[in-house]
């Protein structure tokens, strides 16, 4: 059996292999890629899963199917028991397997959500303390296409407090309409014993987490040349726009309107700390324009090598961005991964059709939280 993925900015076969919990030799195999350095942006490519893909990643004992009006969910986790503290990673995949396209309808930027039950109580939900633009919108899930959605959850409930041991279910749904109310489960148990060390060795209290923004030049003031880039930032096909949320400048993607734009920079980072990055954005409406765009927002975490580590990924459309005013994101980016050093703060811009628009980007902050 197998599925089908479109390929977006930023992916590798690498990439692409790990978040379907295959390999890369599976993949080029099963696309007869003959350059596994050379894939492109649009390109759909053939996922294999018979053993083992983004829907059998998981183990039988940890992981669960539902099929709903031609969708099939399949909930799992990373494990099946864990100590107390340590983070839950759980994954959403969603299939079109009903063989026609399936038009998924959101009432706001919101397209997921888990929740933790111990019996039929909710003690956390990821949803909740998030805003979602209130712009609502469709997404047309081709057949066999599949989405993945994944969080990670670090035991603590609703008022931040960890929570107790013992047996807990975690749902996943689809907040579509029409789907919003049915849900997939799996269960879990948190150990109530701290596993032993045989040797205690003293330890070294943690640093506090360093204060304030750790971004150079976040509200793009310093930018003394209009066709350079603003100080500490890189990037392409990028306009100094005297629209903006506060100050002189904002970055504005999408100079040249039909081409891409991007813009990055990187920061220092320790591993094992979680952070917030926001900013705020606003797409600029040109008279008489069309928008037809993808903003994608995410952080690449490489160590000192330079080598890949990890990354997060949400992304934005243009329905999820409001027109001619600014509005403020955010994301938490969970514990940062072992090994990295290293985080790119990375906006891309990625039109489409005959688009006429452009985002334009300012006051971002990267903040360590604990």
């Amino acid at each position: 059996m197998a599925i089908t993925y479109t390929v977006q900015t930023g992916d590798t076969l690498f990439l692409i292999a790990r978040r379907f919990g295959t390999t890369v030799e599976r993949i080029i195999q099963a696309n007869s890629i003959a350059d596994p350095n050379t894939i492109f942006v649009g390109q759909t490519l053939t996922i294999p899963e018979d053993e083992g893909g983004a829907e059998a990643s998981a183990t039988a004992g940890n992981r669960a199917t539902r099929q709903v009006r031609g969708v099939r969910y399949v909930l799992y986790t990373n494990k099946s028991v864990y100590r107390r503290g340590e983070d839950v990673v759980i994954t959403l995949v969603k299939t079109n397997v009903s063989g026609r396209n399936v038009t998924l309808r959101y009432r706001n930027a919101q397209r997921y959500d888990f929740v933790a039950r111990r019996g039929q109580t909710e003690i956390w939900r990821w949803s909740r303390g998030r805003s979602f633009a209130q712009v609502a919108s469709n997404v047309t899930l081709r057949s066999g296409s599949s989405q993945t959605f994944q969080v990670t959850w670090n035991q603590r409930n609703n008022r931040g407090q960890q929570v107790a041991a013992g047996d807990i279910t975690i749902e996943g749904y689809n907040v579509a309409r029409g789907f919003e109310n049915v849900a997939v489960s799996v269960n879990i148990r948190i150990r109530s014993a701290v596993e032993p060390t045989p040797t205690p060795t003293p330890t070294v209290a943690p640093t506090p987490c360093p204060g304030g923004n750790i971004l150079v030049n976040p509200n793009f003031e310093d930018w003394p040349r209009a066709a350079s880039f603003p100080r500490g930032w890189t990037g392409s096909n990028l306009y100094r726009s005297t629209l903006s949320h506060t100050g002189n400048y904002a970055a504005e993607l999408g100079a040249v309107h039909n081409e891409s734009a991007v813009l990055s920079q990187k920061v220092n980072i320790e591993p094992g700390r979680i952070y917030e990055l926001s900013w705020r954005a606003r797409e600029n409406i040109q008279p008489g324009g069309v928008g037809r765009f993808v903003l994608f927002v995410e952080i690449i975490y490489t160590n000192r090598a330079g080598n890949f580590v990890g990354r997060t990924e949400p992304r934005y459309s243009q329905e999820n961005i409001p027109n001619n005013a600014y509005q403020r994101y955010s994301l938490s980016t969970g514990r940062v991964p072992a090994g990295a050093r290293i985080a790119e703060v990375r906006f891309t811009f990625e039109p489409s059709g005959n688009n006429n628009n452009t985002v334009k980007i300012d006051d971002v902050e990267l903040r360590c939280l604990f």
